[in-house]
């Protein structure tokens, strides 16, 4: 799969994501496919009859992330041997990625991309050590679709794997990314507000990983006021992103990075068409991610710190 050149591609799913990553790629010029279970909203209902008919070099699964695990065995069966990216969050729940022939796999966490995030890779060494470090998104549901009901989304339904901590899950990725493995972590989360969903709307967040003794993230459906932001304090400095701004700050330096709605997702694909593990979320730490919302529930549920 030379860089630049078309490519025969399926996305699997036709909702928000999978949509949109049609649309990025057909405009890069690339042939996409579109695999889908909804009757008529793609070419193929099932990626095993898809790989009958026609061959792709590479597989996007954006389908609802309880489909996945399924959709990925269609992928193996089938002896697909090519490039695949699977959106976040990788599963629902933790289990035994399937045996496979991929050539090359990785998981949709884009906002490793994002040039903020790469520049606060290269000036976190400056604040020396870190005492503190918090990660907030807040973003009203209602608002994400324009043109679906929030009540009928997946983010609705605990089936299809919606709620925060999996829909949001760029800021448990980015915490390992950025502060490494969690040590010790405690929670509460839950249905806070009137919203017409079955899945949490809220969760507060509080860990120790190998890098930071007190790393906090908040997530939540509910913030009108739209908000993605990572603070981090050392003893020689402090560092503030917002991540949908471009505002970065070190002390008193600023810079913004002015990106446009699909940058991270093209960059994202671009390395995926490199094979380029450097800064793809990998298999192996899209599974951590799994594993620590499950223990992120269990420290919310039984009211306690967990260990790993």
């Amino acid at each position: 799969m030379a860089p630049g050149s078309s490519v025969k591609i399926a996305i699997i799913g036709a909702g928000s994501i999978g949509s949109r990553h049609a649309q990025i790629l057909r405009d890069s010029r690339h042939e996409v496919v579109v695999v889908s279970r909804q009757a008529g909203a793609g070419k193929y209902e099932k990626v095993s009859v898809a790989l009958k008919h026609e061959k792709f070099e590479y597989v996007v699964v954006a389908s609802k992330t309880s489909q996945h695990l399924d959709d990925l065995r269609q992928l193996s069966a089938s002896k697909f041997s090519g490039t695949v990216l699977i959106e976040k969050p990788i599963l629902i729940n933790f289990k035994k990625f399937p045996r496979n022939n991929f050539e090359f796999a990785a998981v949709g966490y884009n906002l490793r991309f994002h040039p903020a995030i790469a520049w606060l890779r290269d000036t976190l060494p400056q604040v020396g050590y870190i005492s503190s470090a918090n990660l907030y998104i807040g973003q009203y549901l209602p608002t994400w679709r324009k043109n679906d009901k929030y009540q009928n989304s997946s983010s609705a339904t605990t089936a299809s794997g919606g709620g925060v901590l999996r829909d949001l899950s760029h800021e448990l990725d980015l915490a390992q990314y950025l502060f490494g493995d969690w040590t010790h972590l405690t929670s509460t989360g839950g249905k806070f507000s009137n919203l017409e969903i079955e899945t949490d709307d809220t969760f507060s967040i509080l860990m120790q990983t190998k890098l930071c003794p007190a790393l906090s993230i908040q997530l939540n459906y509910l913030d009108r006021i739209k908000q993605r932001v990572i603070t981090i304090n050392g003893d020689k400095g402090s560092i503030r992103i917002d991540l949908f701004s471009g505002l970065s700050q070190f002390n008193e330096r600023t810079q913004v990075f002015d990106v446009g709605s699909d940058h991270t997702y093209l960059a994202e694909h671009k390395a995926m068409f490199a094979k380029d593990p450097k800064t793809i979320c990998s298999i192996a730490e899209a599974l951590n991610v799994v594993k620590t919302i499950e223990a992120i529930e269990i420290a919310s549920s039984k009211r306690k710190w967990i260990k790993k």
